[in-house]
């Protein structure tokens, strides 16, 4: 029996099939659900344009190519280096450069705006009225969604020359609402901007400095690269950029990491829980290859996903993130030559590499479901025997006063045995120790994780098990990203053992990457110690 590295697990390689697109340059790619969509580009054979929708089922990893219905506006103009940005179930469209009837290269660069419904699958084009606020044409720029706004920055014009600009879109009323100038040279080829969901902490030296507040809406992080030679990397928090009072924050010198990202060529950039996520081609005389990095977004701590060999082999060229999943899909070839396939700026779709960004601390957290003051009720709730009707008898043989209708609604293993009249005596005999058992009604009367006594090793463990016993997704989860947060060189033999049971895989291998790590340093002190008993005479 063949053993499987680490990175193996991590990563896994699949053929994609169906229509698969052609190789391009310049395309967008979205995901929305489950889907990929990968819309216009210019084709690789031909060097010409088009306007086609390319649609993956990540479920299947089957291709299609989108053929809009009758009812449909025509598709926007075939271009490349557009933007596409996923809003309310559909994706809006800007810019690009085309095809002109009038200039001498019979290219122009676009303003246009479309919008692609991913319901109807059909596309619309929003009456845009004209303002002094609207952007100039422009390609290769950045684009980010914040708050019902779609905000341009940077780019280039025909000339190639930056455009040191913001420019706001208002969704709601298609009116460019706002402008600002913005003096840095940023682009689709050097930089990223995105936007992290509602909630997302802020970097630590923002909160301590004073210079934010809770309710600060979450700002757009601008990341560039540039200088590859001698890296310099830059990182920016736009905060409400469509208002007056629009603030920038340079938090460049707060990065760090015990390794940083090189410089990276055409990054793409997401958040995924409390990270951002950077993924792009790194090119050196020694080395190249598709490289992924993350940065916590509360320390603004970098570190690399590590992703074994499967990048440094074949032509890797782009990637998006499935964050249903956690985890971050790259496109490529793996029969082809990267730095061939760069030097076009060409990307291939015919196999995808998918990271399981959840082995190493990078995931989607757990959604808050009731207020504070809520789970306060329940817990109150629970402590109170005289709303009791029922007992629930623990391996001890004690009792716990609970009422049945609060656990028949939330634990569907005990509303199934209340329906079937297999519960006699108004008790239940349930053979786990006291402390677990109070641990699991707490979560059931606040579907919460949040009292001293759940927040231990072991109990969160017994509690993970139970979840996949007793199939409670909520509880799951909320335990699950417990024990991440928990996860050190004592606790990982205990987490190691409870995720292979409970089969959860990307906790696991992290667990197993913490156990790897402890015993590596273990045996270095011991040569040290043995070095520095033979040096002593």
């Amino acid at each position: 029996m063949q053993m499987q590295s680490i990175s193996g697990i991590i990563t896994q390689v699949h053929n994609t099939n169906g229509e698969t697109p052609p190789p391009l340059v310049g395309a967008s790619m979205t995901v929305v659900g489950d889907r990929v969509f990968v819309f216009a580009g210019r084709l690789v054979t031909s060097r010409k344009m088009t306007n086609y929708m390319y649609v993956l089922d990540l479920n299947t990893l089957q291709w299609t190519r989108h053929i809009p219905p009758p009812d449909s506006a025509k598709p926007p103009k075939p271009r490349y280096f557009h933007s596409a940005d996923v809003y309310n179930n559909s994706i809006v469209v800007f810019g690009g450069m085309g095809y002109s009837r009038i200039s001498t290269d019979g290219l122009c660069v676009l303003d246009d705006i479309s919008v692609f419904d991913v319901e109807t699958m059909t596309w619309k084009r929003p009456t845009v009225e004209p303002s002094l606020f609207a952007p100039r044409p422009r390609y290769a720029h950045l684009s980010a969604i914040v708050e019902d706004k779609l905000v341009v920055i940077g780019g280039q014009d025909m000339n190639n020359g930056y455009l040191g600009e913001i420019n706001v879109l208002d969704l709601k009323t298609w009116e460019w609402v706002h402008a600002k100038t913005f003096d840095k040279h940023v682009g689709a080829y050097r930089s990223i901007a995105i936007t992290a969901p509602p909630k997302t902490r802020l970097p630590i030296m923002l909160r301590e400095g004073g210079t934010t507040s809770i309710d600060t809406p979450s700002p757009i992080y601008l990341y560039t690269n540039y200088n590859f030679a001698d890296v310099k990397r830059e990182l920016q928090l736009i905060f409400t950029p469509s208002g007056a009072s629009s603030a920038v924050e340079d938090c460049s010198n707060y990065m760090s990491g015990s390794a940083m990202p090189p410089g990276l060529r055409f990054p793409t950039g997401h958040t995924l829980g409390h990270h951002l996520v950077l993924a792009g081609t790194y090119l050196s005389p020694q080395s190249q290859s598709f490289t992924i990095w993350a940065l916590d977004l509360g320390t603004l701590t970098w570190s690399r996903i590590e992703t074994g060999s499967v990048f440094t082999q074949g032509s890797w060229n782009r990637g998006v993130l499935h964050e249903t999943t956690n985890r971050f899909v790259v496109f490529g070839h793996r029969g082809r030559n990267l730095l061939d396939d760069y030097n076009h700026r060409q990307v291939n779709f015919d196999h995808i590499a998918m990271v399981d960004m959840e082995a190493f601390g990078v995931y989607n957290l757990p959604k808050a479901t009731c207020s504070t003051l809520a789970q306060e009720m329940g817990l109150s709730l629970l402590n109170e025997p005289a709303v009791s009707d029922f007992r629930i008898i623990t391996i001890e043989n004690q009792s716990i006063p609970v009422n049945s209708a609060v656990l028949s609604q939330r634990w569907p293993y005990f509303e199934q045995l209340m329906k079937e009249n297999l519960l006699k005596a108004h008790s239940m005999s349930f053979p786990y120790p006291h402390p677990v058992v109070i641990a699991l009604l707490q979560f059931i009367y606040t579907d919460n994780l949040l009292t001293a006594q759940q927040y231990q090793p072991h109990i969160l463990s017994q509690l993970l098990l139970l979840a996949d016993m007793y199939e409670l997704p909520r509880l799951r989860g909320l335990a699950t990203h417990a024990l991440h947060q928990m996860l050190n060189m004592s606790t990982a033999p205990l987490i190691f053992e409870t995720a292979a049971l409970s089969h959860q895989t990307s906790l696991q291998v992290r667990a197993l990457k913490m156990m790897i790590a402890a015993k590596k340093m273990i045996q270095q002190q011991q040569q040290q110690q043995q070095a520095q008993q033979q040096m002593t005479p």
